[in-house]
């Protein structure tokens, strides 16, 4: 079934799916029982889980049961496509390493709209127990931190590991480099709104008891201090109420005295202020840089006056990487840095120099400038 003809069923078969989708039907004809579209529970017919998830999805109509995965897997697989791409250069590697970015890009897009609804569905859900949202949202909370944390390692491997393997790969991650930022920094907001929104709940939920501890003390008939508060100089104070001496209401405040009212109400209900949890941010700090830059043309220089026998370890024990490692502080791996000038040698055509079949103390495939 192609494409269009996967839309044509669904139309035709749209009023019965939607019956499916509101638990209103039990029967369908073959054509559709037959499908992935639905499946057969005993003498009920459900949705099957794949088009219940396009729906949901397609109408933002996000469940809390969001998948929460990192990105292990492909980061893994796309370590072992580079290794091998840098073993035996070959065209199918580098492609399976473009697929991969286009797949954990998606997620990222996926997960991006995923939690954006799911806050917006938890700043409005009216039908859980507060202690259940609060605990819900905490939980959520935790796991989009996770979520943060895997989002920074991804930017981080297609930074320092892929972006100069190849001009494809630099210009996928230069194409989709601006999203990536936009998804870290809707990631701290929504981290920034979900703690907010704990603060709050947890306000309101300490003000319920309260109000709630009151009410049973006015039902169980325990209410002395509050009438003796709402009887006190109820001419000057303009309290609720005022009893005569037949034990009757004599005055109501009206609506220009509300506002003392709610006044002293609150002061007497203490609103509870929450200390709202710190935010921890994941932003590392810059660090200032000595910019020190690799003269290639005096390594260049060299090996075509000298030659060499192996070019990794000639780069590798030049004075100009030595320098560069040591200006920056040895955070820079030598080993990186030297493979980085080396593929800059190796991988365009050059009539000098001769890949040999074997490799290098370092693992490299030795490279010979004659």
């Amino acid at each position: 079934m192609t494409h269009i003809e996967l839309i044509e069923f669904i139309y035709e078969h749209r009023k019965v799916l939607d019956d499916i989708y509101k638990k209103r039907q039990t029967t369908v004809s073959k054509a559709l029982e037959e499908s992935r579209l639905v499946v057969r529970m005993g003498e009920s017919i459900e949705l099957s889980e794949s088009y219940r998830n396009f729906v949901d999805i397609t109408l933002n109509r996000i469940e809390y049961s969001v998948t929460f995965s990192t990105y292990q897997a492909e980061l893994k697989e796309l370590l072992i496509q580079k290794s091998r791409y840098l073993r035996e250069k070959k065209e199918h590697y580098l492609t399976e390493i473009l697929s991969l970015l286009k797949t954990i890009f998606m997620k990222l897009h996926k997960r991006d709209q995923e939690i954006r609804m799911l806050l917006i569905k938890i700043e409005n859900e009216t039908s859980l127990d507060l202690d259940l949202l609060i605990e819900k949202a905490m939980d959520i909370l935790k796991k989009i931190k996770e979520i943060n944390h895997a989002n920074n390692q991804v930017q981080e491997v297609f930074n320092n590991e892929l972006y100069d393997l190849h001009p494809k790969i630099k210009s996928v991650i230069d194409d989709i480099s601006s999203n990536m930022l936009t998804f870290i920094e809707n990631i701290s907001t929504s981290l920034e709104n979900l703690e907010y929104f704990i603060a709050r709940t947890k306000r309101l939920r300490l003000q319920n008891k309260k109000l709630h501890q009151l009410a049973t003390a006015i039902l169980e008939e325990r209410d002395q201090e509050l009438e003796e508060l709402l009887t006190l100089n109820p001419k000057e104070h303009y309290l609720t109420f005022h009893r005569s001496q037949k034990n009757s209401i004599k005055s109501f405040p009206d609506g220009s005295e509300s506002s003392k009212v709610i006044r002293k109400l609150r002061r007497y209900l203490s609103e509870v202020k929450v200390k709202k949890e710190p935010k921890n941010f994941s932003i590392k700090p810059q660090k200032e840089e000595k910019l020190k830059l690799i003269n290639i043309k005096v390594i260049e220089d060299e090996l075509k006056r000298d030659g060499s026998d192996d070019i990794f370890s000639s780069i590798y024990e030049h004075q100009e990487m030595k320098s560069f490692i040591e200006l920056s502080n040895n955070e820079r791996s030598l080993k990186e840095e030297s493979f980085k000038i080396y593929l800059q040698f190796v991988v365009p055509p050059n009539p000098k120099i001769e890949l040999t079949q074997h490799y290098n103390t370092h693992g490299i495939r030795i490279a010979q400038w004659t």
